[in-house]
């Protein structure tokens, strides 16, 4: 990592770059790595904890332990001062007792940014195939909907702000790298099956290595899986992203980049969310309710039909 941001610094000025941030796993971080990533400029590390206990963590197939993650988190503590850590919740087997655990654990160290996010089962995985199997449940929509409360709730009492369905701060310490997603704007994706997107198209680098460095060798570009959005399709997932904020779409920015007025567009799905108190509209933004944090999925569905 530290040999590749000085080979990109040969090539790119970074002097405005505000956050260079990177993900680490608790059981391969070390203070000597730390110091290295600190020297190299990296001034953000999100860490992927997870949980903080060990059946879960074993459930989810991390190769670190509890006990590996809180000598982690103390090593982080002690060289940056900006960093994230990662949570998930509604992990089958797991209950409301055990997250709160969690949450107090995470909590004792007062990080700066934590981000929960609720275990999302993808088909062809391992526990795809133990859900098919009977051999795990998911957790029912109830008690997920409890462990995320549960989790806002002990969050808001130690001063952090809700910026994200999933992404809390505190003040000065909101994520500059995932914003980028969210508000919709243009990124560049460098190394095998990296995705890239200019606002209008999205394009992934080839997955496989040898490939991808056989390409740039003879000075191919290693792009695969060119997507031209539509703009339908680029107003539909703008509006899937910008909901996820906590300020939500501002129909002011969303007329200057469509030219259309997003409240009669979707009159009809927004008048429906509205009755149904998942959305509101304030301050010249239209944004999720309490309600519509909890069911997300179900507004987001209306405006990508």
């Amino acid at each position: 990592m530290v040999g590749l941001i000085e080979k990109i610094r040969q090539h790119f000025d970074l002097a405005m770059v505000e956050e260079i941030s990177i993900e680490v796993n608790p059981g391969s971080i070390t203070k000597d790595k730390l110091l290295k990533y600190k020297e190299a400029g990296i001034n953000r590390i999100s860490l992927g904890v997870q949980s903080f206990n060990d059946n879960e963590l074993n459930f989810l197939g991390r190769k670190h332990t509890v006990g590996q993650a809180l000598e982690a988190v103390e090593l982080l503590q002690r060289v940056f001062q900006n960093y994230n850590l990662d949570l998930i919740f509604a992990i089958p087997g797991q209950s409301l007792k055990s997250w709160q655990e969690t949450l107090k654990q995470v909590l004792s160290f007062q990080p700066p940014h934590l981000s929960i996010y609720n275990l999302q089962i993808e088909k062809g995985t391992p526990l795809a195939n133990m859900l098919e199997e009977g051999e795990i449940k998911v957790v029912d929509d109830t008690l997920d909907a409890e462990m995320y409360l549960l989790a806002r709730e002990l969050f808001n009492l130690h001063d952090f702000k809700q910026y994200e369905i999933s992404n809390f701060s505190r003040k000065g310490f909101d994520s500059i790298h995932n914003q980028i997603y969210w508000h919709y704007q243009p990124y560049l994706g460098i190394g095998p099956a990296a995705v890239s997107f200019d606002g209008r198209i999205r394009f992934a680098n080839k997955a496989d290595l040898p490939k991808y460095i056989n390409n740039l060798t003879n000075s191919v570009l290693p792009v695969e899986n060119i997507e031209r959005l539509s703009i339908k399709e680029q107003i539909s997932e703008m509006i899937f992203m910008g909901l996820r904020l906590t300020d939500g779409i501002s129909l002011a920015e969303f007329t200057d980049r469509f030219t259309v007025d997003l409240l009669k567009l979707y009159q009809l799905e927004i008048e429906d969310c509205l009755s149904k108190g998942l959305i509101e509209i304030k301050d010249k933004h239209i944004r999720l309710s309490e309600k519509g944090l909890l069911l997300g999925n179900e507004v987001f569905m209306k405006f990508l039909k």
